[in-house]
């Protein structure tokens, strides 16, 4: 972990082969840690290498659900984004959920998406409102011109979850009980 945060403190910009090959190096010495994969994904998406992209995270989401899941397939209870050595694997299952929700599998990205909030009621990552842009019948396309402030999303997305959540409470009573314990 601390030799990609290195590498991505070091990396200025420009030629991204380098970046690229010392990224394939960090997956060969630790096939586990998945935040290489993603910046990978993302590196090929801007190169327009996107079925290489798409193969890319789909290694990374396939690798964090044999990291987190029992024989059976199942969850665990708790995947809290508290611990750092969650945050890679949330990483990646969001990235696949929002890929799929781009890509027009919106029951399978839905799924993910409950799963994060329910595992990490917090939900440090958002799930709980591509939970609500799906439920309301928005595309990725549609959520990401009206919310996306260039990278980073302002209060206008939490205004607006606010207003519509209690529409779809069958969706985020689990939530709202744990925010309610914590006021």
């Amino acid at each position: 972990m601390s030799a990609y945060y290195e590498l991505c403190e070091r990396y200025g910009g420009g030629d991204v082969g380098p970046l690229k090959r010392q990224l394939s190096e960090l997956i060969e010495e630790d096939p586990d840690f998945l935040d290489p994969y993603l910046m990978l994904y993302s590196i090929l998406e801007d190169e327009g290498n996107l079925h290489e992209a798409e193969a890319m995270l789909n290694v990374a989401y396939e690798r964090a659900l044999e990291l987190i899941t029992d024989e059976e397939g199942r969850w665990p209870d708790k995947l809290e984004w508290g611990w750092l050595e969650n945050r890679h694997i949330i990483r990646s299952i969001l990235n696949k959920a929002i890929s799929l929700w781009g890509n027009g599998e919106t029951e399978e990205a839905l799924e993910l998406f409950r799963k994060l909030l329910a595992t990490n009621l917090a939900d440090n990552v958002g799930a709980r409102k591509y939970i609500l842009a799906i439920r309301m019948g928005m595309s990725l396309e549609e959520f990401e011109d009206r919310f996306n402030k260039g990278g980073y999303y302002d209060s206008e997305v939490m205004e607006w979850f606010d207003e519509n959540y209690e529409r779809f409470s069958d969706e985020f009573d689990q939530w709202e009980e744990m925010v309610e314990e914590r006021e």
